[in-house]
């Protein structure tokens, strides 16, 4: 049979570009098509895999241009929908936000549907769903009202991809936790959090935790989750739940560094972020903390991901594996100094000798 062309959208971002570059070692079943913007910023994404461009066929264009998905989309038996945009504090980039994360998956999901396209992969997110329903957070629990705008506009595009699927449309939907793991391009809000508390010698205690999944892991869910012919499918890959005293101590372990724990009680962190959501009312500035933030802080629960490791027929990365491959490249590409790395810094010598990472190990 020939290989199966495929669109990613946001490939040069954290989960599509390890999605291309997982499609990409299996070149007899795959042939990738990357949407994009800017093609020097694809290659300069994939460069740390060792791969060039040229490796993947290239469609100009945003995904909020219908004429440019159209013709991204022409040729191709399947779409994985990873492109979205993230923003903290900057009142403009609300409405990019709603543009990019709502249209632009109402525009990709739409005419994939249209187009015949099997499977139509969403990657949305466990905030989706937020606060959690259950001691338990599934890919069947309802999508929630959000008031902060980014997680408003996750659920808002879940919408659109649930009712994609109430009507027949082979969407699956993936739903990961907080997302970490090596060679991120665009350095996100998880890696962010973990560089800056290790920098600050801080460590923020809650009495919970949150699930955090390898992104490698998402990878290759992503694609499991591409044999044609199964129709809708939903999936929570929200990782190990992980409790944040657990991840203090795992940070203390891997650095050498005094980390302090930074202990706040639940309920007052819920008073900061209703605090915070009249702020952004008032001003229309965005606050350090809202009561979405808090919540997540607070409320997170274990997911249920059975289905999802059953798919890959394989457990998710060892939380301790995924958390030391981060700081490993977190001091190579110079978010951590040898002195705040400690002990791994000569391992991030070892391991990127050449510039580029082995992703299997």
């Amino acid at each position: 049979m020939a290989p199966r062309r495929v669109l990613v959208t946001g490939a040069a971002g954290f989960v599509g570009v390890h999605t291309v570059a997982t499609l990409l070692r299996e070149p007899e079943d795959f042939v990738v098509r990357a949407l994009v913007r800017s093609p020097q910023k694809l290659a300069q994404a994939l460069a740390p895999f060792g791969i060039s461009i040229d490796a993947v066929e290239l469609a100009l264009g945003d995904i909020t241009d219908a004429a440019a998905v159209k013709a991204a989309l022409s040729g191709c038996d399947a779409v994985v929908h990873a492109a979205g945009f993230f923003a903290y504090g900057d009142p403009a980039a609300v409405a990019r936000m709603q543009q990019t994360n709502v249209e632009g998956t109402r525009c990709v999901l739409t005419q994939a549907a249209d187009a015949g396209m099997d499977p139509i992969v969403h990657v949305s997110s466990y905030l989706a769903q937020f606060p959690p329903r259950g001691k338990i957070q599934t890919a069947d629990d309802p999508v929630t009202q959000p008031g902060s705008p980014y997680a408003r506009t996750k659920a808002d595009a879940e919408r659109i991809a649930r009712a994609l699927q109430d009507s027949g449309a082979p969407v699956v939907i993936l739903y990961p936790g907080a997302i970490q793991g090596p060679l991120d391009p665009t350095f996100g809000a998880t890696p962010a959090y973990v560089a800056t508390a290790i920098r600050d010698r801080n460590w923020l205690v809650t009495s919970a935790g949150r699930c955090y999944i390898d992104v490698r892991d998402v990878a290759d869910l992503v694609r499991a989750t591409l044999a044609p012919g199964l129709g809708p499918r939903r999936f929570m890959c929200g990782g190990p739940y992980e409790t944040d005293a657990a991840v203090l101590a795992l940070l203390r372990e891997l650095t050498g560094r005094d980390i302090r724990a930074q202990r706040v009680p639940d309920t007052v962190l819920r008073i900061m972020g209703r605090l915070g959501d009249l702020y952004r009312l008032l001003t229309g500035r965005q606050p350090r903390i809202d009561y979405d933030v808090a919540m997540v802080l607070t409320r997170s629960v274990p997911c249920d991901d059975a289905p999802a490791v059953a798919l890959l027929n394989r457990p998710f990365r060892d939380f301790r594996e995924s958390m030391q491959d981060l700081l490993v490249w977190m001091r190579h590409a110079g978010h951590l100094s040898a002195e705040e790395a400690g002990p791994l810094a000569a391992i991030a010598m070892e391991r990127y000798g050449n510039g580029t990472l082995n992703t299997d190990g």
